[in-house]
């Protein structure tokens, strides 16, 4: 199976609102080598790093709007299920990675804390690639609902950019709006 378009179509697309933001930062993850899609045995690395993506954005829209982050490793399990992986490929996998910490009796604390490291680096990622600035704009891009302020329908993430580019003094407004999600940001994004 073509991991790529697996990412994108079970992942990416789950939540259509942000498929422009996953796809910005999926394609500079794969630009910079963070993330590999094209070659075979980076499977499971590809789909946790997606649904740390996902798990992000989950943890922004918690912060922002009080909602609960759904993102969990139940999502891992299922993408990973689906292409066929099962528990002793995914053990395998966080054995061999030294920053995971593993437990032998108990899978699910094993892969929970495979997300959650994964989750941290992606955050690192998104913060060496983007500012703190540029990562609330996008995030909050993706998220916010508009129609009361703005009319957008975004083809691609150059049309987002563009929004973006073009909205940049509200979108500062926000910023001020909401200091504390600001400060996650600038923090790291600890979840």
């Amino acid at each position: 199976m073509d991991i790529e378009n697996y990412i994108q179509e079970a992942v990416f697309q789950e939540k259509e609102q942000h498929r422009c933001f996953y796809e910005m930062i999926w394609d500079s993850f794969k630009e910079d080598g963070f993330v590999i899609t094209d070659e075979a045995g980076n499977e499971i690395d590809a789909v946790i790093k997606a649904v740390a993506l996902q798990n992000l954005i989950g943890e922004f829209i918690y912060r922002l709007y009080d909602e609960v982050n759904e993102t969990g490793f139940e999502d891992v399990l299922e993408y990973l299920q689906n292409l066929g992986y099962d528990e002793s490929d995914i053990i395998e996998y966080c054995e061999n990675n030294d920053e995971i910490d593993t437990d032998e009796d108990d899978f699910e604390i094993t892969l929970k804390n495979a997300l959650d490291y994964t989750t941290e680096i992606t955050a690192d990622k998104m913060l060496e690639e983007f500012s703190a600035d540029d990562l609330f704009d996008y995030m909050f891009t993706a998220t916010y609902d508009f129609e009361q302020d703005f009319v957008f329908d975004f083809e691609d993430y150059e049309e987002m950019q563009a929004f973006i580019d073009t909205n940049h003094e509200q979108l500062d407004n926000y910023k001020e709006e909401y200091p504390s999600v600001m400060r996650w940001i600038e923090s790291g994004m600890i979840c």
